[in-house]
This record gives C-alpha cells, structure tokens and sequence, in this order.
C-alpha cells in the first residue's frame, strides 16, 4: 500500500466531503443577508491563488463575456445504483448501457426547468448561445455590466498559468469573499454558474502548408515509438490477431487543433497507415494548433489504427470551452473511448467546475462509455481525473533495452495522485483502498509518462520527445479501442467504465505489473494499490483474456 508523507497531513483540516452541490444551494438559499429575495448561487469563477491565478482589477464593464451555467441530474442516488449495478458481473443487467435517450428520460434537467432559467437570462439581456444535449449546461453571452447587475456581484480581470505552454489564459473572477446573488426562484433551477470567460478567438486558421514526410525519427535509445510502446505493454498480441479497433469509435477530446500534415507524418514514418480523424467543433471554432493536441491525437490514433479516430475540440483551453465540449461529447454517445489529456490541478478548480465534469462523466459510465483522464503532472490530484467514473492515468519511468525489451518501470516522481479534495470514495474502492478519508483516490493505472524516457511525436513539421501524463493517457486510450476490438470478436460488450472490476476482481488486477518502487514528493509505490501508480501497469492482451 501506498507510504505517506508528512505533508498531507494537512488534509485532515482541509478536505470536505462534497456529495453534491444542490445541498449546497439549498443552505445558500437561507443565509442572504439583507437580500431576503436573492439566494446565493454555487459558482466555479476562480478567486485569487498564488502562482496559478492572478486579479487585474476590476473587469470593464463593456467587455464581452460568455458563461456556462450548469444544472443538476434528476435523481442521482439512482443513477448511481444503475452504475453499481451495471458493473456488477452477478447482477442480471451487467454491462447492459443505457442509451442517450434512456439516460435523458431517467436523469437530464427537466426541460420546464432549464426553459425557467433560460427565460430569466434572456431578460438580463443574455444571448443564448447553445444548450447541451443533455440540457446539463447552457452558454450564454453577454457584457460584465450585465453580468454584474443579473447576478449582483462584480466581476474581475483573471489570468492563468496555461498549462499547455502557451500565452497566458484571461478569464473572470471574484476576490475572496464574494458571491453571485439571483432571485431565490431562479436559485432553485441552477445549480452553478460554472465559469465566465473572454469570448473565444474565432480567427481563421493558417491553411495548412508542407508536404507528408516518410522519414523516421533520429534512433534515441531513450525515447519511445508506437512499436515500443505497443511492445512494453503487450498490445502486440491484439494487434496480430487483427484487433487493431475496427468497429470501435475512439474519440480524443482537446482544446485547440492540430495540422493533418503532422499526424500523418508521424503515422506514415512510424509505419502505420490509417484515415485523418474526423473533427467536431463543439463550439466555437479554434483558431489555435497546440502541442498537446496533437500529441494525444498521434498516439491514440497510432496505437488503434483501424479504429474510427473523431476528435471533439473546443475552442481554446478557458474552462467555458473545455467544460461545455467536454460534457457535449460525451452527451452525444458516438465514441466507446474517450481520451482527455486537458487536465488542471483540482484545487485550482472551484468546485462547481469539478463537479460539471463529475456529471458528465457519471453520464458517460452509465452508458457504457470508457473514459480515460491524465491524472496531471504535478504530483498532485486534477481534475477531472479525479472524477469516479474516469480511468485516471498516472505516471512511470519506463526503461527498455535496446532490443526493445522491458528493464524496469517505476512510479514517476510528478505522476498525478492523492485523495480528492472534493469527490467521495467510490463503493468499489471502499474497503480496498484505506488512507484516502473517505474520498475518492487517484490514481487507477499507470504507463510511462517520463520526460526522461519520452514519447516520439511530430509537431509544426519537427520530430519532438515529450513525457508527461498527457502521453500515457492517449496511449491507453489506444489500447482499450483494440480490446474493445477483440472483445466485439467475441461477442462481449464494450468495457465501459473499467474502475469497477478493476478494484473488486483479483483476477483483472493480476493482469497489471505491481509497480513498487519509486515515489512522489508525497506517496510511495509499493505492492498492490498505490497513489503514483494504482494497480501498475498494464499487460493488455493479459486484461483482455481477463475481463468478464
């Protein structure tokens, strides 16, 4: 089990239990102040925090802004039994999915409700941009004047640290202490006003220009390829048995977008022939090409090549873009894998935001659609891997020989990992994982994600190494699109959300190498379970054979 370290003792005065934000409303709604016809409402907007964000004053009151506001499943403690049930292998409905419909009907927003809601926008002056198809979230847009007077409150000027290396991230935020005020009737169909951003840059992108190359990359015994990859973690054995994710739609969700020249040029000198993806803006459109996505493109669509590759971008990395794509991808139920590697460290989310994603996700499980997260590379929990119904991928030091065997993996020291800060102990980790205070723990598994034994990508035209959680995630993704693959071969439903069997069956855990050494600044690996590296790493072929 995993060591502790001196500081997350500081977590026993630190953590709440978070079982849901509509409790959270309703006592809002009781201590208003002088204001006895406004509730305060839930809201993700960042507040000042060293290092990640940063308060330029107060916001003109002329800017543009567009908001997501956020609204609450109907009866979730049965929707969480469905996903207890489901992924039980003794109960009759194991691994039957619902539907997208059949989850609207059960679980979405009523629609009189959101109508109440969006009504009461309109009349504060907002454009309605688009509501989700699971009515969880709508976009409006606006001005922060009129943001200010709707919900009582006064609107800042944030920026961000941009974890994916770019210019920094500008957005809206609150000082400590405030708070957004509505009418207490309003307050009662909401449950967050989940972000406020900049309006997106919808500058045209630069055509594309350059040529597909076929040349392989200089040979570094350091660094990592699709074969290697594919070697170290056992795919090879699916992928000879011609389960390479055909019939299987595997989706990379990003936020930003890639050149085609890049991605085929890392496929073709890596000796893999397959179609471009399909791109679904959710959004806005981007006007940005990042390293991280195309990265997490190449990977996924690399190690699942005969697989349906559809990536789902929103406009930029600004919470109102990745939130909004993120939950509507998953909304739609056209993928059986989804790859995220947008992740951000959990305690600089707020958690309005924390829980849009959780939802989202408990969508996703119970229709049987296998999330994977980065669990970050910070060493510490993100989001939204820390939700329980996303595969989290935490980090190793993958070492080959120059044959291309294994030599030795283990935990890597900036692998995402601890307990939530606000996300409860799922019921198959109870009794399994001990140390967490009751809340859920990150990470599930892990492959390699080190800097010092980097992935191969190709980017702006240049071959690059990369390491971090960002890899090991798309590359995951990869792997479970072939197994799904082999598993429709046989006949047998997709995955679906792995966490379950993974915890509760011996048998599934037997088919991942215990990573037991090496540690983060806070948590140790060790034998079974730990932070850095939850069950080990996986032998897919094995995990195929394996899982019922």
């Amino acid at each position: 089990m995993a060591s502790y370290f001196p500081r997350f003792a500081r977590l026993g005065a630190s953590i709440f239990i978070r079982l849901g934000l509509s409790a959270a409303l309703g006592a809002a709604a009781l201590g208003c102040g002088g204001n006895s016809g406004l509730a305060v409402l839930e809201d993700g907007l960042p507040r000042p925090m060293d290092g990640v964000y940063f308060d330029f004053g107060a916001a003109d009151k002329d800017d543009a802004i567009r908001v997501l506001i956020g609204f609450d499943i109907q009866d979730r403690e049965g929707l969480v039994r469905t996903i207890d049930k489901m992924y039980d292998p003794a109960d009759p409905t194991f691994r039957s999915y619902l539907t997208a419909d059949e989850w609207a009907a059960r679980h979405a927003p009523a629609q009189e409700t959101v109508d109440r809601a969006v009504d009461w926008l309109e009349e504060q002056g907002f454009k309605v941009d688009r509501t989700a198809s699971n009515r969880l979230i709508v976009q409006v847009s606006g001005t922060v004047d009129q943001f200010n007077k709707a919900f009582v409150t006064e609107l800042r000027s944030f920026g961000r640290e941009n974890h994916t290396g770019g210019a920094m991230i500008y957005s809206y935020g609150l000082i400590k202490g405030a708070a957004l005020r509505v009418p207490s009737n309003i307050a009662e169909t909401m449950l967050a006003v989940v972000s406020a951003d900049e309006p997106a840059d919808t500058t045209p992108l630069q055509n594309e220009g350059g040529d597909v190359i076929t040349q392989p990359p200089p040979d570094d015994a350091a660094s990592h390829t699709l074969s290697e990859i594919a070697g170290a973690y056992n795919l090879d054995p699916l992928h000879a048995a011609g389960h390479k994710g055909a019939g299987q739609k595997l989706a990379v969700f990003v936020g930003a977008t890639f050149r085609f020249l890049d991605l085929q040029s890392f496929w073709t000198s890596m000796g893999v022939t397959r179609e471009s993806p399909e791109v679904v803006n959710l959004g806005e459109d981007p006007s940005i090409r990042y390293l991280e996505t195309t990265v997490d493109v190449e990977w996924a669509g690399g190690l699942a090549p005969e697989a349906d590759l559809v990536v789902y971008q929103g406009a930029d990395a600004r919470n109102t873009s990745l939130v909004y794509a993120f939950n509507e991808m998953i909304a739609r139920n056209e993928a059986s894998v989804i790859s995220n590697s947008f992740a951000r460290r959990e305690d600089a989310e707020p958690p309005a935001v924390r829980e849009q994603y959780n939802l989202a996700a408990m969508q996703a499980a119970a229709m049987g659609i296998t999330v994977v997260v980065a669990s970050g590379n910070s060493a510490e929990t993100d989001t939204p891997s820390s939700s329980p119904y996303v595969t989290a991928i935490g980090g190793t030091v993958l070492s080959l020989d120059e044959n291309g065997a294994r030599q030795s993996e283990v935990a890597w020291s900036r692998s995402g990992s601890g307990p939530s800060l606000s996300m409860p102990m799922p019921s198959w980790q109870r009794g399994v994982v001990a140390g967490a205070g009751g809340m859920r723990a990150v990470v599930d598994l892990a492959l390699n994600a080190s800097p010092e034994h980097p992935y191969i990508v190709y980017y702006i035209s240049e071959w690059m190494k990369v390491g971090g959680t960002s890899l090991a995630t798309p590359a995951f993704a990869g792997m479970i699109t072939c197994l799904n693959s082999a598993r429709a071969a046989r006949g047998l439903p997709r995955v679906g959300l792995l966490n379950p069997i993974l915890y509760l069956d011996p048998k599934v855990q037997g088919t991942f190498r215990d990573i037991v050494e090496g540690e983060t600044p806070f948590f140790a690996a060790g034998a079974g379970w730990d932070y850095p590296t939850g069950w080990g790493s996986p032998d897919i072929a094995a995990l195929a054979d394996a899982l019922p």
